[in-house]
């Protein structure tokens, strides 16, 4: 039986260990990790996405809406781009309302923007829903008939949608706007609240169209509006009217 001497033993384990080498060297094979997810887009780039509910604001183009009047006949804010357009909030039901119309500062303010521009256009809204619908149709005809004014159209805004855009607070509250469809006042009607100063009586819509149309910075362009509270369908909370009832004295 032949031996191995110490010599031949420690060639032949070197052999064995060189031919192993490759094996135990090879780099361990590493599987990837999955790849992250995107990370969720920032609530910032979401909320630029989303659209802003838009709002009415002195100087800016005035927000369109699209309402019936109350004999069914449909009236779009941008079709009258290219003549003066004063909106009224409107309820014959509130003193204040009743008031600039026999008071005649709604028959002035008729009368003066005309001359100004034949084709301008008066529209009354009627946001109050505290009111079977069919009532405040009745109502509002039969109180402009009354008033030998039912030229004026009152356009229908039962959900109130049009009234928040415009932030509209009383009846009257009013909003002038330009030919180019820019809103140049919004506010009182006049400086009369009590309808005791008559032909004194500053009227704010007749001075907006009078400065619009000579070039001149409307001033004052926001007056902060009196009245009776506009009837929303959230139970007509607002604002408490603002001076004395119609026609009573100091």
């Amino acid at each position: 039986m032949n031996v191995l001497n110490p010599t031949m033993r420690l060639l032949v384990a070197t052999m064995l260990l060189a031919i192993g080498a490759p094996a135990m060297l090879a780099p361990a094979q590493v599987t990837p990790l999955p790849a992250k997810p995107s990370p969720p887009a920032q609530e910032e780039e979401k909320a630029d996405k989303e659209e802003k509910p838009v709002v009415a604001k002195v100087g800016k183009q005035a927000p369109n809406f699209a309402l019936k009047d109350t004999k069914g006949k449909a009236h779009q804010l941008s079709g009258y781009v290219g003549s003066y357009v004063v909106i009224e909030w409107f309820n014959p039901g509130c003193p204040y309302c009743r008031g600039i119309y026999d008071e005649g500062v709604v028959e002035d303010i008729q009368k003066k923007v005309r001359q100004i521009d034949p084709e301008f256009v008066y529209l009354a809204i009627n946001s109050t829903s505290n009111q079977p619908k069919e009532f405040i149709i009745t109502q509002s005809d039969e109180f402009l008939e009354k008033q030998e004014m039912s030229e004026i159209p009152v356009l229908l805004d039962y959900d109130g949608a049009v009234g928040r855009i415009y932030e509209a607070r009383t009846t009257p509250h009013m909003f002038v706007i330009d030919p180019e469809g820019k809103l140049i006042y919004a506010g009182a009607i006049t400086d009369d609240r009590n309808f005791d100063k008559n032909d004194k009586a500053t009227n704010y819509v007749i001075n907006a169209v009078r400065s619009s149309v000579s070039g001149t910075d409307v001033a004052p362009d926001t007056v902060r509006p009196w009245g009776c509270s506009v009837k929303y369908q959230d139970g007509g909370k607002g604002r408490k009217p603002r001076g004395r009832g119609p026609g009573r004295k100091p």
